[in-house]
């Protein structure tokens, strides 16, 4: 690898940036650099993950120029100066900067990897097979083509074949809903396989099955058995007669059999419960359990091959009915691209743009997945500089070229979608001369939040969770806890640059709620209601993220609120079906739909739309429905949709009207590319989350949708869910080198079973379990880290004192070794700071961005 650039300040850079410190700051300071040393517009590509941070990008850079470009306003020169690293910058290279990006907006690639990808392909249509004048699809309609693709796969399957297929899919068990199946199946794996090889299911080796005479004689041995404890002998005799008769499918899970599996790893005699086996049977469970591995291998490979058969033909449907309606999802273009990419030179795929792309900035790396960081590679190794191996390596003095890559592996929340943290690690090594930086100093929060968080992440190791587990591979719980002290160790500790901030951090339980789950989650969200208002109170012009895990806990949660009259919204708003106008215009569609369903005609008939279709109690649904079915073809769905609004508007609120207005505004952009089922429409209505037009201080979110945001005050109320939701996963993946398709795949199996898998399998299997550890560690990171001031966990009271549950909750108790009891109601478990952090704020808030004389440069860690 070559020497480290320092003295250049365009060197290739990695920043490692945690919450709070900065990255957008480093990120636009990196690209005034860029253009202020001469880069023309259009060979700079930065990107990142949402349109609204690409917005906030460009929005910064050019207010930071032209409050520079102000004569009256000199500090903002001196901070523009310092902030890029240039001394003495002149006001005119400001103002002319700022003149050429006015007129070449256009060309300044900032902006998120979809709109890259989707540029990308247009401008390799024939390359990429795309069809003709394509466009791409948003989630809603991707799960409905998803849903029309699998309906073409039972259609094309006779129900013999169809059984069959479902039987291998689901173990054996044939499940009541054969469209959810097969959907839940293609959800957990199709992305995940997209770039492998046909045979990816079938890389699973199963050993042979004894044959039936030693069969024979373990069953014969088995029967004879009289040992001292009578447990051990009814033990030995069931498996004999399972044997006996080759009725091996319980034999996987015979808790016999998994000790036979810890005795070979330990050295020591079989046991069963207390018991130990005398050596003389050490040969017939050997045997015993060849045959379970064989029955448990063998059930997994055809689950395998029945999955890759699912797979191929639904690819084969999906494509086929994309391509009919000359659509494409995001995942399509990015695998056509990386497909294309690691096919072709590099340099020809640069060349079929409208420039040479030389400066790349990549924001929120280490959300990228594999199969987009192989469509960045090729500009990310001509970017920083060195050319490829073998190639062009000096074809360029090195200030025409720069690579900055910013992010922060402890806020990867999203690996269900495909982010990978690691490539972030892998950056360093596919490119050279990386500089890496480290940059702990947070400009967001206060000192309390700050040193809240450095005690629970510091001291994750204390939980139990962290020291269980056996040690070996098989075992899910050492690699979980593997995964628990790895993130602890590699945790850096935080400072507060604004150490004189007030702030204030509160650990308390609820009131007891009962002892189910529900009554226990509705006792702590009514807390956490009335902590909201009464912070609300204290400080009403102060923002309130209030985070949760779900969005079920979301929408129940705003009822609270709302009903205590308290000034709340959703981030990425509702469906519009909060409306009750909205709901009687969906059910006047259906009603055109399915004059038959007795439920549309009872509510519309309910309402003023009555009258208009003459539809009282006695008249019959099927000439309303005729005269909306006719309105529709006649004048379009737009509207029909105005009309029946507009017949309500009159009797409906402020907050009604705007929801109307909003629907009438979602016909308008679904009508161009609408099918001619009424219903999709009202379906997309029912998904689709519509923002209200209202800025309120009280925000109610999951904390994905909080990524990137910051609130004065936080509260989090639902930290007592499971670590790790759900199994583990629809799929495995077997993948050599990060960054590139997995060699193989295999489904998902129990962790009581891993024994049986090959060695790499149970490695492959038990990263899998750690990542989703890890990943859940990195969610609490990021709602921990959004409050400037306050911080409230709300949770409820445990059931033991030893509070040893796998929950964020009890992860934060014992991070904070605190001596309270967690079992008590209404206790406070933990407190730091001052409670009256909102009086004690300047009227004028401290800036969100530090002054730049303090963040020329990062912090550095070694």
């Amino acid at each position: 690898m070559n020497d480290v650039r320092r003295d250049d300040p365009l060197a290739p850079t990695v920043v490692r940036a945690s919450a709070g410190t900065g990255k957008t700051y480093q990120l636009t300071a990196r690209l005034l650099r860029v253009l202020f040393q001469g880069a023309e517009p259009d060979s700079v590509l930065a990107t990142t993950f949402t349109r609204k941070a690409a917005g906030e990008i460009l929005d910064r850079l050019l207010v930071a120029l032209a409050d520079a470009a102000d004569e009256a306003n000199p500090e903002s020169l001196r901070a523009l100066s310092r902030q890029v690293g240039i001394p003495n910058l002149r006001r005119e290279a400001c103002v002319a900067l700022l003149r050429r990006l006015i007129g070449q907006i256009h060309r300044l690639r900032v902006s998120t990897l979809d709109s890259l990808f989707s540029q990308l392909a247009r401008a390799l249509p024939f390359e990429l097979a795309l069809p003709p004048a394509w466009r791409l699809t948003d989630e809603i309609e991707e799960a409905w083509l998803t849903e029309r693709a699998v309906e073409e796969v039972i259609r094309g399957l006779r129900p013999t074949e169809m059984t069959t297929l479902l039987a291998m899919l689901g173990k054996g068990e044939v499940r009541r809903s054969i469209a959810r199946e097969l959907i839940s199946v293609i959800a957990g794996t199709y992305a995940r396989q997209r770039q492998c090889d046909d045979d990816v299911w079938d890389r699973l080796p199963v050993p042979k099955r004894p044959d039936d005479a030693d069969v024979n004689r373990v069953a014969g041995h088995f029967f004879q058995a009289e040992l001292p404890q009578k447990s051990l002998n009814k033990k030995l005799h069931g498996l004999a007669e399972a044997l006996e008769r080759r009725d091996f499918s319980s034999l996987p899970e015979d808790t016999l059999v998994a000790n036979v599996a810890k005795a070979r790893r330990s050295g020591e005699p079989v046991k069963y419960g207390q018991s130990k086996f005398p050596p003389a049977f050490d040969d017939d469970f050997d045997v015993l359990y060849r045959v379970a591995r064989h029955e448990t291998l063998s059930l997994l490979r055809a689950q395998n091959l029945a999955t890759g058969t699912l797979l191929q033909t639904y690819h084969r449907h999906a494509t086929r009915l994309k391509d009919s309606l000359r659509t494409l999802g995001f995942d399509d273009i990015a695998a056509r691209l990386a497909d294309h990419v690691t096919s072709q030179d590099p340099d020809a795929f640069r060349s079929r743009l409208d420039t040479d792309i030389t400066h790349v900035l990549l924001d929120e790396f280490q959300d990228t997945s594999p199969i987009q960081w192989q469509v960045l590679r090729p500009f990310a190794i001509h970017a920083a500089g060195r050319g490829e191996p073998g190639r062009d390596a000096e074809r360029e003095p090195a200030a025409t070229r720069s690579f900055f890559c910013v992010g922060d592996t402890k806020q990867a929340i999203y690996g269900w979608r495909g982010g990978v943290a690691e490539i972030f690690d892998a950056v360093a090594e596919q490119l050279d001369g990386i500089e890496t930086r480290e940059q702990n100093t947070s400009f967001r929060s206060s000192p309390a939040v700050i040193g809240f968080v450095n005690d629970v992440f510091r001291n994750l190791t204390r939980h139990p969770i962290a020291s269980s587990g056996s040690g070996a591979p098989d075992d899910k719980a050492t690699h979980e806890a593997d995964a628990v002290r790895r993130f602890a160790n590699r945790f850096p500790e935080h400072r507060a640059h604004h150490d004189t901030l007030p702030g204030y951090v509160l650990f308390e339980t609820a009131k007891a709620g009962g002892k189910g789950r529900d009554e226990e989650q509705a006792a702590t969200l009514e807390a956490a209601a009335e902590r909201i208002a009464e912070i609300h109170r204290q400080a009403p012009d102060r923002s309130i993220g209030v985070l949760t895990r779900t969005n079920r806990c979301v929408a129940r949660l705003i009822f609270l609120l709302d009903s205590r009259g308290l000034p709340v919204s959703q981030e990425g708003g509702n469906p519009l079906t909060d409306s009750a106008a909205v709901e009687v215009v969906l059910s006047a569609l259906m009603l055109s739909e399915h004059p038959g369903d007795g439920r549309w005609k009872y509510h519309v008939a309910s309402t003023p739309l009555a009258e208009a279709f003459d539809l009282g109690d006695d008249d019959p649904p099927s000439r309303a429905a005729a005269q909306i079915r006719r309105q529709i073809d006649e004048v379009g769905l737009t509207e029909t949709v105005e009309s029946l609004a507009s017949r309500l508007a009159p009797i409906c609120d402020d907050r009604d009207t705007e929801r109307l207005r909003q629907l009438v505004q979602l016909a308008m952009g679904y009508e161009p590319n609408a099918t001619p089922r009424v219903r999709d429409f009202v379906r997309l209505v029912r998904d689709k989350r519509v923002e209200r037009p209202r800025a309120v201080p009280i925000r109610v979110m999951t904390v994905h949708q909080a990524k990137g945001l910051e609130f004065d005050a936080v509260v989090l109320p639902e930290l007592d869910a499971s670590l790790v939701r759900g199994g583990g996963g629809g799929s495995v993946a077997d993948v050599r080198r990060l960054g590139d398709p997995p060699q193989a795949m295999s489904r998902y199996l129990t962790n009581r079973a891993w024994h049986f898998l090959p060695m790499p399998w149970q490695h492959a299997f038990g990263k899998q379990a750690a990542d989703a550890v890890t990943e859940s560690l990195c969610l609490l990171y990021v709602a921990l880290t959004r409050a400037r001031y306050g911080l409230y966990l709300i949770i409820p009271p445990a059931r033991k004192s030893e509070f040893a549950t796998r929950t964020p909750a009890s992860l934060i108790f014992h991070a904070l070794a605190t001596p309270a009891d967690p079992t008590r109601q209404q206790a406070e478990l933990y407190a730091t700071g001052t409670p009256d952090w909102p009086d004690r704020l300047d009227p004028a808030r401290p800036p969100k961005s530090p002054p730049a004389a303090d963040r020329r440069r990062p912090d550095t860690t070694r």
